[in-house]
């Protein structure tokens, strides 16, 4: 498998489910272990009775930790059930495994897009209200000349950050920048999230 096909899931969480994909425990076990991740996602005290069960077996909280980690990304990414899907094959799961995860997911989606559910569904955004990048609009101008000089030629980039509040309020932000600045800010993100993805881990739940 081609891990950078599935680049929007961290890559060690990518690795470690195509890992342990196919061992035996995993076949066995996979579904309730979905089941407990999906458990503890909805509810507001920890329900570790399935864990407590499995807790003899070395795999148990390796695989729990990477379903949990696989499902909070593809919620916050908003991937679609086919996407996942996807993803899931590509790691080497079969049909059963796969079509059980997405029932439960499906399910799992319905419930915090209810009202009723509006705190729970706050937990997979930022805890500081901050806006969330909704879109990205671009578009390249070329400066020829100024009233201070006849050739100028300078590319600039106007960047429009279409984002949203967590009461669903539109805010745009836009900037200009040229290209040499466009570049740094794009080394920055890159670097940024290898720094996320290298400190993304559930240790404690060990």
């Amino acid at each position: 498998m081609n891990i950078q096909e599935t680049k929007n899931i961290p890559e060690e969480v990518s690795k470690g489910l195509n890992l342990i994909a196919k061992d035996p425990f995993t076949q066995q076990n996979f579904d309730k272990l979905a089941k407990c991740v999906f458990m503890n996602l909805a509810g507001e005290e920890n329900n570790t009775k399935i864990l407590d069960q499995l807790n003899t077996e070395p795999l148990t909280n390796e695989l729990f930790n990477l379903i949990l980690l696989f499902t909070v990304q593809c919620i916050k990414l908003q991937l679609m059930e086919i996407e996942i899907t996807t993803n899931l094959y590509d790691y080497g799961f079969d049909q059963t495994i796969v079509d059980g995860y997405i029932k439960k997911f499906t399910q799992f989606k319905q419930f915090i897009n209810d009202p009723d559910n509006a705190i729970i569904a706050a937990n997979f955004e930022s805890k500081i209200g901050f806006n969330y990048l909704v879109d990205v609009d671009w578009q390249q101008e070329i400066v020829v000349s100024s009233k201070y000089a006849n050739k100028v030629y300078q590319e600039i980039y106007k960047i429009q950050l279409h984002t949203k509040s967590t009461d669903t309020k539109d805010k745009d932000i836009v900037f200009k920048c040229t290209l040499p600045q466009l570049i740094e800010i794009n080394n920055q993100l890159g670097m940024m999230v290898k720094n996320i993805e290298s400190s993304s881990d559930l240790k404690h739940l060990k």
